[in-house]
């Protein structure tokens, strides 16, 4: 099996390192153009089956050159260069699998059907960890139930020890993170597709400790494609991400401030962005390196199975791995993005075209994947009452 991974960042990086330790595996090139990256990738990841390169992947002439000879093309790029990495490696006949996030570009992806199926390579966006797992553990849910009638995703990447006053820290990209705190929001109600506005919907939800009470608000991307997928078989169905206490109401304050848009404004003869100056005060604030991060999911179902109202729970807490120095998102992210890809080279999953993770992956398969690499997903049935 021969991978290729576009882009050198945090994600990227752990997921050459997942790729690299299955026996299988024969080569793994990173590429990315930046080369600060690029050296600092080569000199944390040593082996004979690994090799980096300076490539621009925003240019469809480069990934075109640098595609070929891999069996499978893995995108850890900003969500929108996705559409042009997975076309290139349509075109150079390379099966292709990203970490999504945003919901037009995925639609755009999956309209590649055809052209993959035809070239003979599977191309599945949407395979980090929400989007990515969770969709993977809703088709679990609606494939064991008869019927189904509610399902409630809530993730989240938190700070295992909180520092006011945010409580918060970046654990993936800003760009990424904006992209969830605006615009609309899919879901299902009523059995039918509608949307809801990002960061409303606040409800108060507790986890197990060191976590401890929480709340969740919803935001954007990480439903993905599941209401198209289950709308006319699931009644309702929504996504909210994770935050401690207080944490959306201080958002809800810079969104109204307008921080959040791309409309430049003047300051002092000077036109910018109010999210880029965002952006600047976030990583700066925001970035701790060193911290030890959580990731906690709960995807909550029910429904009907053998004739019985029950509840269907499959629920996860990640830290980083202070042997490797992986944080808990990168290991969550990257790691069922490595698994899937693992799975297409070698034909487990052997459908051609273009696929939402919920319709290809089979989660009984990925669940034991990532308990070998120490990350549990607890699966749990209750007999609930009718109501």
């Amino acid at each position: 099996m021969r991978f290729i991974v576009l882009g050198a960042g945090l994600q990227g990086v752990a997921t050459a390192y997942d790729l690299l330790r299955n026996p299988a595996t024969e080569a793994v090139t990173l590429a990315d153009n930046d080369a600060d990256k690029v050296r600092a990738a080569a000199g944390r990841l040593v082996s004979d089956k690994f090799e980096t390169v300076e490539a621009d992947c925003a240019d469809a002439g480069t990934l075109k050159k640098v595609m070929p000879g891999h069996h499978v093309a893995v995108s850890a790029l900003p969500y929108r260069l996705n559409l042009g990495a997975a076309r290139a490696a349509t075109e150079c006949g390379v099966s292709f699998v990203d970490m999504g996030g945003n919901i037009e570009t995925v639609l755009d992806e999956l309209r590649l059907n055809q052209a993959a199926s035809e070239a003979g390579v599977c191309l599945i966006p949407d395979c980090g960890l929400a989007p990515g797992l969770a969709n993977v553990l809703v088709a679990d849910a609606v494939a064991e139930m008869e019927s189904v009638n509610d399902v409630a995703v809530r993730v989240g990447g938190l700070p295992a020890v909180p520092q006011p006053p945010w409580n918060y820290m970046l654990v993936f990209s800003f760009e990424g993170l904006l992209n969830e705190y605006t615009g609309k929001c899919a879901v299902l109600r009523d059995w039918n597709r509608t949307e809801v506005d990002a960061l409303t919907g606040l409800e108060i939800i507790n986890f197990p400790e060191p976590v401890g009470p929480c709340e969740a608000a919803f935001t954007s991307g990480g439903s993905s494609t599941l209401p198209w997928s289950f709308a006319g078989r699931v009644r309702s169905l929504d996504y909210k991400t994770v935050r401690y206490p207080g944490h959306y109401e201080k958002l809800q304050a810079l969104a109204a401030l307008g921080f959040f848009e791309d409309r430049e404004v003047e300051v002092e003869s000077v036109r910018v962005a109010p999210w880029k100056v965002l952006r600047v005060l976030a990583e700066e604030k925001l970035t701790f390196p060193h911290a030890t991060d959580l990731v906690i999911l709960r995807v909550e179902s029910t429904g009907s199975k053998d004739g019985k109202p029950m509840r269907l729970s499959h629920e996860m807490m990640a830290s980083r791995d202070e042997e490797t120095g992986l944080t808990a998102m990168m290991r969550t992210t990257a790691f069922p993005t490595s698994i899937i890809a693992q799975m297409i080279a070698c034909g487990h999953i052997d459908k051609r075209g273009a696929f939402p993770p919920e319709k290809v992956v089979p989660p009984t398969e990925l669940i034991a994947e990532l308990a070998r690499r120490d990350i549990l997903v607890v699966r749990t049935w209750e007999n609930i009452d009718a109501k």
